[in-house]
């Protein structure tokens, strides 16, 4: 596996995640968040920094596993496997999560969507660079 592609193709989920949650749509996630009685606190945000981006090391080194045992060698499919993790697998599991916690559906929206094109992102980047 190609650790240089696989920390890029990581720190690339990590950047989206802070677009999407700091100037796309911060406001409206942690609106909704709070309405479901979660208390933002400022504190401990760099722990919860690096754990966000160790856990998008780790889906990019099993996205590049993948990569590599399907064969897939062009962007497109990488994409197209993306896709299909980011929905089959993250938003599922978001789905059911959401399900019995009954959070707003604007919030499992912006995360749902966070994950499904993080992980497009990992796919495309990971397949054209092995």
């Amino acid at each position: 596996m190609n650790w240089l592609a696989i920390i890029c193709a990581g720190a690339a989920y990590w950047i989206i995640g802070a677009i999407w949650y700091m100037a796309l749509f911060g406001k409206i996630w942690a609106a909704g968040i709070q309405q479901h009685g979660v208390k933002l606190e400022p504190s401990g945000m760099p722990a919860k920094m690096i754990g966000n981006f160790i856990c998008n090391l780790v889906a990019a080194a099993i996205m590049a596993r993948l990569i590599a045992r399907t064969g897939i060698a062009d962007v497109g499919h990488g994409l197209k496997l993306g896709a299909g993790v980011g929905l089959g697998f993250s938003a599922t599991a978001l789905t059911i999560q959401y399900l019995w916690e009954s959070k707003p559906f604007k919030v499992w929206l912006i995360d749902s969507s966070y994950h499904f094109f993080g992980c497009i992102a990992l796919g495309g980047i990971l397949a054209v660079w092995r």
